[in-house]
């Protein structure tokens, strides 16, 4: 019987094939799950850095300087200089869509220029300027001083808590230099009749600390003001005299008659803007007079108005 000489099989070669192969294969899975990782980790960078709603950022106040003229808000008296600032504002767009936005206007607190609509890409972030002027120094130090951007249905764009504080505190500077609001008191008032026309007519006495105040009367309910006059103040007290149109159907149902004003004092060449609320002395009806008369009229005289 023939025995045949078996050898140790040759697996060397074969097996180190095997085994780099799969070093090679662990080594791209490896490589591959960094990939995948690194390119995760990149993503989910971008989108937490994506906004999540529409958001004013930001608010960086440039300034302040002076306007006048043309640059004012509308329906202030001409003649005056006002303390201004220029808001940069970080905007955020809405994750989703583009949006419009645009200043505000005024508002309780301040004013902001009529500037064009600007697009806010969905998702990005973009800077909006725009000129500020305080519209009531009484309110300048207000944290909740509404948003200066508001969206197409008019809406007021949010702001962050920085943002809103940066803004309170940007109007503060504003009127820091104005001093205190003029106290004004009432002298006296009449009723001015011609035909079906009623005005009031209110003599004041003003103390303030300014060189000059410039009062307009603003409409109220039952009163709309007419008109701006000029005080020049004298050892810190001034008088004037200001108009009132009376709308008798709105002024007659009140129980206590009130106008306001802006007062504008102005100290250093620029003019703050202070408003303030007057009660009516006296008054018992706010109508017209049994027949026509275009005299001076004390207003206990005055009688309702007919109807019809």
């Amino acid at each position: 019987m023939d025995v045949l000489e078996a050898g140790a099989t040759d697996s060397g070669p074969r097996g180190g094939s095997h085994r780099i192969a799969r070093v090679v294969a662990v080594a791209a899975v490896v490589v591959l799950a960094g990939a995948v990782a690194i390119g995760a980790a990149r993503w989910w960078t971008a989108q937490s850095a994506r906004p999540d709603r529409l958001e004013i950022l930001r608010i960086d106040p440039i300034g302040p300087f002076a306007i006048s003229g043309d640059d004012l808000p509308e329906g202030w008296p001409a003649g005056v200089v006002a303390p201004a600032l220029r808001l940069r504002t970080e905007v955020a767009g809405d994750p989703q869509r583009a949006t419009l936005v645009r200043p505000v206007g005024e508002t309780g607190s301040y004013v902001t220029d009529a500037m064009a609509e600007t697009e806010i890409p969905a998702g990005e972030r973009i800077e909006v300027d725009m000129i500020m002027t305080p519209a009531d120094c009484r309110t300048a130090a207000d944290i909740d001083v509404v948003s200066p951007l508001v969206d197409a249905s008019g809406g007021a764009v949010p702001m962050t808590s920085a943002a809103a504080e940066a803004l309170a505190t940007a109007l503060a500077s504003l009127c820091s230099s104005g001093g205190s609001a003029p106290i004004i008191s009432t002298t006296g008032a009449r009723i001015d009749v011609f035909f079906r026309d009623r005005s009031l007519i209110m003599r004041l006495r003003v103390t303030a600390a300014g060189d000059r105040v410039v009062l307009q009367p603003r409409d109220s309910t039952g009163f709309r003001g007419a008109g701006a006059v000029e005080a020049t103040v004298e050892d810190g007290t001034a008088v004037a005299r200001l108009r009132w149109l009376v709308s008798p159907a709105e002024a007659m149902s009140l129980d206590a008659p009130t106008v306001r004003l802006r007062a504008f004092a102005v100290t250093g060449g620029r003019a703050y803007p202070w408003v303030l609320d007057l009660r009516v002395p006296g008054v018992r009806a706010l109508g017209a007079p049994a027949r026509e008369r275009n005299d001076g009229v004390d207003l206990a005289e005055v009688a309702p108005r007919p109807s019809g």
